[in-house]
């Protein structure tokens, strides 16, 4: 089964709306803002299908941190990485959906973006 190619101005929009409600990113944005004459917001999207051992992707674990339950077959999905330039934050998708978000991105997130080959979210939590 073919991957569902992902409508990158919903998931920009997705991302914004997540990124202007995360505590974090607004301070970042605010400090850069109070240090600048000018200031604006410049994302960049990059996008790449992924491989995955079964149907649940990368969202391998439930917000509650127990184990998601999916089915045992390779399911290939779209990764969509959305990077703001000016605070440094990417925000991960697998599919249609937000999967994490990264500040102060390490060796190992960029290792694993240029191999197109992203950490599902258990492993994202430790990994990057």
């Amino acid at each position: 089964m073919k991957p569902v190619v992902p409508n990158l101005e919903l998931l920009l929009y997705k991302a914004q709306v997540l990124l202007a409600q995360d505590e974090n990113f607004v301070a970042a944005v605010n400090a850069k803002k109070e240090s600048k004459q000018f200031f604006s917001l410049d994302f960049v999207v990059e996008v790449f299908p992924q491989m995955w051992g079964s149907t649940c992707t990368g969202f391998d674990v439930m917000p509650d941190g127990s184990p998601a339950m999916s089915g045992c077959a390779m399911t290939e999905a779209y990764t969509t990485i959305i990077h703001e330039r000016q605070t440094d934050c990417y925000v991960v998708f697998f599919g249609d959906r937000a999967c994490y978000k990264v500040e102060n991105a390490n060796q190992a997130f960029f290792d694993d973006k240029q191999r197109q080959d992203m950490a599902s979210l258990s492993v994202a939590k430790k990994r990057y």
